[in-house]
């Protein structure tokens, strides 16, 4: 097993040591945007769905959704520093709410109120790289905090199970994701580094243990045409969801970086020769898909096909494949054409008739 003695640390002297519990006084609750009756989850709910969807279908008459959960999220990864995440995720930090007593952002969706592992990662991250653009020691607090809610929550099998059901996909509540996996251990691995607190590093290190298990037992990982994925939605036929596996390459990689981790860096070497492979099965000749359905094809969101964009120019960056390069290129000309853009909407609604 790797230790983190050969790790690259970014430790801040003046506060090591110090113990976070509530946060609420540094990250106080605010009300949720929505003017929902309390006890109402299903309207709550059912009101986001609609607004959610209503956001989407604007973006294709060239009006940018200012949903929270559609951030725009510019690339901030740099070789020489690994504290910043892939992406700037800063306005993740400003969630309207609702939050739980302790100050920790609570997911309203499908019928409850909750927390939501990938939803707190994303949070978590968007205030370190608030705290690393202004050093405001709140920011830092609120980091820290959702790392430590992660270590608490996560289970003897090293998951965080997803508390919805993901019905769409033939999902029950409690599955695990590649997705939650990968943000997590990008959580936890620099929050290791700031504070050399070892429950952060342990609870990293067992985040691997699912990528080993095929998602017939309950863990991430499946095998296709001879490659292995790193399922964001563990399901039967195998879904594929593009920016699930790479946010889950992404974390298995921080674990190279902050510690040259061998089991680590072999999870993800098999996980970038998938993406090789199974590239160009993602392009549909004038958009990206979303993932590779048993199905009719579902083609990305705007939203989603300007991420794979971003993902594919940072695995270039990372790799220096030229495969991802290319591709990067030829999915920004499909959206600079908006013909492009429009002819994806039929498809897009068959897909969602035919899983709704």
């Amino acid at each position: 097993m790797n230790t983190p003695s050969d790790r690259i640390c970014y430790t801040e002297e003046t506060v090591l040591g110090e113990n976070v519990n509530r946060i609420s006084d540094f990250c106080p609750p605010r009300k949720i945007q929505l003017d929902i009756p309390s006890g109402c989850p299903l309207i709550a709910t059912d009101m986001k769905r609609h607004s959610d969807k209503l956001a989407n279908l604007l973006e294709y008459i060239g009006i940018t959704s200012k949903s929270y959960y559609h951030t725009l999220a510019k690339i901030a990864y740099h070789p020489d520093n690994a504290m910043p995440y892939y992406l700037d995720q800063t306005r993740r930090a400003d969630y309207p709410g609702p939050y739980d007593d302790n100050g920790l952002p609570l997911y309203v969706g499908k019928g409850k109120t909750t927390h939501l592992p990938v939803h707190i990662a994303f949070w978590a991250l968007g205030h370190l790289q608030a705290y690393l653009n202004s050093n405001d020691i709140s920011h830092r607090k609120c980091f820290l905090a959702a790392a430590d809610w992660l270590v608490s929550s996560q289970n003897d099998h090293g998951i965080w199970p997803t508390p919805f059901p993901m019905k769409r996909f033939g999902l029950d509540s409690g599955f695990p994701s590649a997705m939650s996996q990968g943000l997590a251990i990008s959580c936890l691995i620099r929050a290791f580094s700031m504070t050399e607190d070892r429950r952060f590093w342990d609870s990293a290190e067992n985040a691997l243990k699912p990528f080993h298990v095929e998602i017939r037992g309950g863990g991430v990982a499946s095998y296709d045409d001879g490659r292995t994925w790193f399922e964001e939605y563990p399901a039967y036929p195998f879904k594929h969801v593009f920016n699930g596996f790479i946010y889950a390459l992404w974390g298995l990689y921080d674990l190279v970086r902050f510690a040259d981790h061998a089991e680590a860096r072999t999870l993800y070497d098999s996980g970038v020769q998938t993406l090789k492979v199974w590239l160009p099965r993602f392009d549909l000749g004038y958009w990206s898909r979303y993932h590779i359905p048993d199905c009719p094809k579902n083609p990305a969101t705007i939203h989603y096909h300007r991420l794979h964009i971003d993902q594919l120019e940072i695995m270039h960056r990372l790799t220096d494949e030229n495969i991802f390069r290319e591709y990067r290129d030829r999915w920004n000309g499909y959206l600079q054409r908006r013909f492009n853009t429009l002819r994806t909407l039929p498809a897009k609604i068959r897909w969602q008739l035919y899983t709704d």
